[in-house]
């Protein structure tokens, strides 16, 4: 079995493993995310400090729930190295 290791949580890393997992849904695919929440959405920083966005976790777009539903292991608050 192929498995892809997608170091980072942004927009490329989970692209990269939702294309993995759509091209070959047979593929094991894994993220690891320095962070609590992937694809997370920086350029919402400001908004969320002035209190227009509620809390941090709705600056991801997508959820870890998302990401496991589509069959990808999260492995969040984990540094590659």
């Amino acid at each position: 079995m192929t498995h892809l290791l997608a170091v980072g949580g942004s927009d490329a890393g989970i692209a990269a493993a939702l294309r993995a997992r759509e091209l070959d849904p047979s593929t094991d695919v894994t993220v690891v995310l320095a962070d609590e929440f992937p694809n997370f959405s920086i350029c919402g920083i400001p908004y969320w400090v002035s209190g227009d966005v509620a809390t941090e976790a709705s600056l991801a777009h997508r959820t870890r729930a998302d990401l496991e539903a589509a069959g990808i292991t999260v492995r969040s608050s984990t540094w590659a190295s």
